[in-house]
């Protein structure tokens, strides 16, 4: 009996054991610093004494997570700007400890979250290195995926381009967000925001069509410049028991269509990066708060020895072509739904306007990113312009900057996405312009806020709908300070937009805002939707 029960526990001491060595130890990222962090777990011992004994110099991180708290407490006082941050959802980045050769700004020092003496969010990279995360994926949700940014660079832009844009009609942003230093404002400054894409993102249709269904399951990503320190570090995995599927590289590219994106390396001049994990959409909130607040993700950064042979970098950059479903059959119960918001709104309250003319403005239709503007990674790199973190997930759509301080009521009238098949799930929200970052947000459906349900954009035009017009694949949004001045009916399809607190943001700004649409990845496909088959939203101003 006694040899039996000796038997069955070390038994079940190996089984726990063989399973520790897949499961990466759990970082509490409100329970210690990362410079205290240390990573106990078999699995990334074994990984780094391995990666150690292949000649790799290997420093641990840790992962924290970043809110729009952290950007009015941290980034816009560093850089003056919140870079539009999406309000759907937190986001998840690799705290890394700096290289004793590196350079590090000043001017950057806790600019994302806070951080321990010696460890940065922000980081260069030698030709040679890599940043490695893996762990356990968030709970089930309608979207996650990594993206690492250019996010600064040495240079000074063109006072031609800087004109441009300046005096370009229907740019949605001020200039103020387009063309920053390092740090904001200075006239000496040789370093440039740019915040621009270096190709597609790893996302969770990516991640599936690879290896499986990803949500909860343990998976690996590489950044790197380097496809001779990429084999050498997935080699290292494999040998650990790690499948090859369920590691995904990030390829920091040598070029792309306006020349080359660099230089890597320590020095001042090197370009700077930043590295994003976002969650989105969880089908259980509880769930996903206990991911959030206690990360079970692993941070390692590495340098490949010499003796690896040369570096091997990646070429060009590319984005995977765009596909989805045309809209255009929809086009006349678009203008149909805004002549009714148009109807219900100038006769059931006593507000007017200009967009709903029988020949519209411009400025009432938004402008999407990439198609109107033609904003993405290499164009702004190529004038040193802020990207503001673009990417191609998604379609982009902004307002006109609009003043909402005395009554004004902001309606958005469009196509919903996740009706038309060109979206996943869909965010509308309003920015606020003095850090420009978002301060309410709306989704498709309808979702668990802090204070309690928020109404989602499904369903939001049925009340338009007539005999000759079926609106179920529209939706109809208001935001203005005070919603009780629309008609009972459209007041739960309506945003109360309440900015930061005036001592924050840009005084100039103070009272005026950016309303967002993003349509993300397009059924069927791992990439936002191709915009030349969407109809454009409307945003109609009502004022007094």
């Amino acid at each position: 009996m006694e040899g039996d029960m000796m038997k069955t526990g070390i038994l079940l001491f190996a089984i726990v054991s063989a399973l520790l060595m897949h499961v990466p130890c759990v970082y509490s990222a409100g329970s210690e610093e990362c410079g205290a962090h240390r990573m106990s777990d078999p699995f990334t011992r074994t990984l780094v004494g391995s990666l150690e004994k292949s000649g790799f110099e290997v420093s641990v991180g840790c992962p924290k997570l970043y809110t729009m708290q952290d950007c009015i407490d941290h980034t816009y006082p560093s850089l003056k700007s919140c870079f539009s941050a999406n309000p759907a959802a937190p986001y998840v980045m690799p705290v890394m400890k700096s290289w004793p050769d590196e350079y590090v700004d000043p001017a950057l020092a806790n600019a994302f979250v806070k951080t321990d003496p010696g460890y940065s969010a922000t980081y260069r990279l030698d030709p040679r290195e890599a940043i490695v995360m893996f762990g356990t994926m968030p709970p089930p949700g309608r979207y996650m995926g990594l993206q690492t940014i250019e996010l600064s660079k040495h240079g000074t832009w063109r006072p031609r381009d800087y004109n441009n844009w300046a005096n370009t009609p229907g740019v949605p942003l001020p200039i103020q967000y387009l063309f920053q230093t390092v740090p904001p404002g200075d006239p000496k400054s040789h370093r440039v925001v740019t915040a621009s894409a270096l190709g597609d993102l790893v996302n969770n249709v990516v991640m599936e069509r690879q290896s499986g269904y990803p949500f909860g399951k343990t998976r690996y990503f590489i950044i790197t410049p380097s496809a001779t320190t990429e084999k050498a570090v997935r080699r290292t995995l494999q040998a650990q028991g790690v499948k090859d599927t369920h590691i995904f590289t990030q390829q920091i590219p040598r070029e792309d269509d306006y020349g080359p994106i660099g230089p890597l390396g320590m020095g001042e001049n090197a370009i700077d990066f930043l590295t994003m994990f976002r969650y989105a959409v969880p089908d259980d909130q509880n769930a996903a708060q206990q991911w959030r607040s206690d990360l079970p993700l692993a941070v390692l950064r590495l340098r490949a020895p010499a003796s690896l042979g040369p570096v091997q970098r990646y070429k060009s950059l590319t984005f995977e072509q765009r596909k989805g479903y045309s809209e255009a059959d929809l086009a006349d119960d678009l203008k149909n739904l805004v002549d009714a918001v148009c109807d219900r709104v100038t006769n059931y309250t006593t507000l007017a306007s200009l967009d709903c003319a029988q020949k519209p403005p411009d400025s009432s239709y938004m402008v999407e990113m990439g198609r109107d503007l033609g904003w993405v990674g290499p164009y702004c790199r190529s004038i040193d312009m802020n990207c503001n973190v673009d990417q191609q997930e998604s379609s982009l759509y902004f307002s006109p900057l609009s003043s909402l301080d005395a009554g004004q009521v902001l309606a958005i009238v469009g196509t919903l996405a996740t009706e038309t098949g060109n979206a996943v799930y869909v965010g509308l929200s309003a920015n606020d312009a003095s850090i420009l970052g978002g301060v309410a947000n709306v989704m498709d459906t309808d979702v668990m806020g802090p204070d309690g349900p928020i109404k989602g954009l499904k369903g939001s035009a049925d009340r338009y709908a007539t005999s000759e017009n079926n609106y179920g694949k529209f939706f109809v949004h208001y935001f203005t300070k005070d919603c009780t001045v629309l008609p009972p009916e459209d007041r739960e399809s309506c945003s109360p937009t309440n900015g930061v607190d005036p001592a924050i943001g840009d005084p100039t700004l103070r009272g005026k805002f950016i309303i967002v649409l993003r349509d993300y990845i397009a059924t069927r496909t791992q990439r936002g939707p191709d915009v030349s088959k969407r109809l454009t939203p409307r945003v109609l101003m009502f004022t007094k």
